[in-house]
């Protein structure tokens, strides 16, 4: 009977040293997840970090290389009512070319939309040019209603130049009202500019056009 007693304590002994181990293991098993997860933590800490990092000197290297532009509108004589745009690339030195400029006319700023009697279109409305000029229909392939002129490549201290008009009343509209609404106002553009391995650059100008010297 004591041999079987002491071999039962053995077996409760051996039981209880299992027990410990496993235990033990578990805890060391969830020290090591832990550990493993405050890791992954740590790394996409870093990773989004760097990524930050990375889109702030992404968007500072765009900002700083920003095209400029001199743009001047001149008209052509007292008693015409056309004039000249010319837009000249003048830096940054390093962006050296722009793959692609292109200019548009903009409104005036005011929001057009049709009217509640249904005796304008928003068709109509979006076809006007609610501004002082637009560009020559015909000339330089600028578009049927005077709105823009299609993209072009420019070299750095190249020159764009395009002949313009002043707009046209729309027929709901007095002309002599029309021309004395916009008279002085500037002429607003868009300038927009594309070159491979930079993200597209929009500019405004608001443009006074004055006479020739």
């Amino acid at each position: 009977m004591a041999d079987v007693s002491w071999a039962d304590g053995l077996s409760a002994v051996s039981a209880l040293a299992g027990l410990g181990t496993a235990v033990i293991a578990l805890r060391i098993g969830r020290t090591a997840n832990q550990a493993a997860h405050a890791s992954n933590r740590a790394a996409d800490r870093a990773n989004a970090t760097a990524d930050s990092v990375a889109q702030v000197e992404r968007e500072r290297w765009h900002h700083e290389m920003t095209p400029r532009f001199d743009v001047t509108i001149t008209r052509l004589g007292p008693s015409t009512n056309q004039a000249s745009l010319l837009l000249t690339f003048e830096g940054p030195p390093a962006l050296e070319r722009l793959d692609a400029v292109e200019v548009e006319i903009r409104d005036d700023g005011y929001t057009h939309t049709a009217n509640l009697a249904g005796e304008l279109t928003q068709e109509q409305i979006d076809e006007t040019i609610w501004g002082p000029y637009r560009f020559k229909p015909g000339i330089n392939d600028a578009s049927p209603n005077g709105r823009m002129v299609p993209a072009v490549p420019l070299e750095l201290g190249g020159w764009l130049k395009y002949a313009l008009e002043e707009s046209f009343a729309p027929s709901w509209n007095d002309p002599s009202y029309w021309r004395e609404r916009y008279a002085g106002a500037p002429v607003r553009l868009w300038v927009r500019c594309r070159r491979e391995g930079h993200q597209p650059w929009t500019l405004t100008y608001n443009v006074t056009v004055t006479d020739p010297q």
